[in-house]
């Protein structure tokens, strides 16, 4: 059970509204909240799927990232033979 305080100029507009539709103003009130709480929820789960994407579109901008970079050290690899970690080989 729900008892909802409006100001008069809101309970005359809610009057008027139910008298229109033809229905009982706790009807036309029940509709709007049912109403609402659905677009809630719908708008959290869209905010949850937009977050969800972003973080997905983050990864693959670092996979793409490490990729290049891979592809850039290859280059240089082919450019100069590498570099060798071995410093006693480089060395002679």
């Amino acid at each position: 059970m729900l008892g909802i305080r409006l100001q008069p100029e809101q309970e005359a507009m809610l009057t008027r509204h139910a008298r229109d539709v033809g229905r009982p103003k706790s009807n036309v009130a029940r509709d709007w909240i049912l109403e609402r709480l659905e677009h809630e929820s719908i708008d959290a789960e869209m905010r949850l799927a937009a977050r969800v994407v972003r973080e997905a579109d983050k990864i693959d901008t670092m996979v793409d990232r490490d990729a290049e970079l891979s592809a850039w050290l290859a280059a240089l690899d082919r450019e100069d033979g590498g570099y060798n970690t071995n410093t006693t080989d480089s060395l002679r």
